[in-house]
């Protein structure tokens, strides 16, 4: 084999070596970015269990107060939107303090890739007695839009949600 096809084949097996690492940094780096991204959705799911935990010790009121950005956007059915936490904070002072009768949980999270952005989903379920004593609860799912704050913690920006039909009369 001459000179030149021996420098052909050198050639050949560099650029192939080349493409398999390449290829194999790709994987890699994109195994690492997958991993990222789950970390941040644990996270943010744990935060929104936080979330709960917290109206449960310290009153749904405060709960929604310390868990909202400054910004905050708060939607219930049948009121006009909520926005900043200085009404947020005015909305709760005038309403419940309690122990919490609206009980959550997170069924799903999403981040962006970069970390600074979420979502959670979850369901709902709202007790409150009637004027005769029995325990009357509504059903729902909720959706809450997180953003991770300078200080690396989790803020919700927008929180809303929906009723459903009690669960067990789903199809």
């Amino acid at each position: 084999m001459s000179g030149a096809g021996k420098f052909l084949i050198v050639i050949v097996v560099i650029i192939i070596a080349a493409i398999l690492i390449t290829i194999n940094i790709g994987d890699s780096s994109k195994n690492k970015e997958l991993k990222l991204i789950e970390e941040y959705k644990q996270s943010l799911f744990k935060v929104d269990k936080d979330f709960y935990l917290t109206s449960t010790q310290k009153g749904t009121g405060q709960a929604f107060i310390d868990f909202a950005d400054d910004s905050v956007i708060l939607l219930r059915q049948q009121q006009f939107p909520i926005i900043g936490k200085t009404e947020l904070a005015k909305h709760y002072l005038n309403h419940e303090n309690e122990k919490s009768p609206l009980m959550w949980e997170p069924i799903k999270a999403e981040v962006s890739p970069d970390g600074q952005l979420g979502f959670t989903f979850g369901k709902w379920k709202y007790n409150e007695i009637d004027k005769t004593g029995k325990e009357i609860s509504s059903y729902g799912n909720y959706v809450t839009i997180w953003k991770k704050q300078i200080d690396g913690s989790w803020k919700y920006v927008l929180d809303g949600g929906s009723t459903t039909p009690a669960p067990n009369s789903q199809r």
